[in-house]
């Protein structure tokens, strides 16, 4: 890969692997963390893969999880911050974004893939490495997950309405 090409890749998918690892880690800095990981190791790769994209977000969800599992990732607490990737999001997108970053990560991750980045099922399974039953469920369980959410909070009615707040 030429640095032309990793330039154009970075310009092109920064913000959907900076989304999914967010998604992943709900920590900004974290998160640019496995971005820019994400991206030397894309750098460092002996062959061009085919799907950039796809193999980009293959590890990010990898760093993601990794960095999940580590015990310094464990040890520490969470910072209450405004996460800030809802730029460019309408005021209703941007509520739909936060009840997304308050489901728990293998719920966002599916979430974020199928509905922020378009991927099929078939595609989300094989980024995160999880068969299509499992991807199909995690998606129907984090609709109503997120249904329950929204109605809670009374951002939206029954029929899926959004209210006049």
């Amino acid at each position: 890969m030429t640095e032309s090409e990793l330039e154009q890749c970075i310009r092109q998918y920064h913000g959907a692997v900076y989304r999914l690892a967010l998604s992943y880690v709900k920590n900004a800095s974290e998160a640019e963390d496995i971005c820019q990981s994400a991206f030397i190791k894309l750098w460092e790769q002996s062959a061009d893969p085919e799907n950039p994209k796809a193999w980009l977000f293959t590890v990010t969800v990898n760093l993601s999880k990794n960095l999940l599992k580590s015990m310094r990732f464990t040890r520490s607490t969470e910072l209450d911050e405004n996460i800030p990737c809802s730029a460019g999001l309408s005021e209703n997108e941007t509520e739909l974004w936060q009840a997304v970053m308050k489901l728990t990560p293998k719920y966002r991750a599916v979430i974020h893939l199928y509905y922020y980045e378009e991927y099929s099922v078939k595609e989300i399974a094989d980024i995160i490495g999880a068969s299509e039953t499992n991807v199909t469920t995690r998606l129907a369980r984090a609709r109503e997950k997120l249904k329950k959410l929204l109605l809670k909070e009374g951002t939206y009615d029954e029929k899926g309405i959004q209210r006049n707040v």
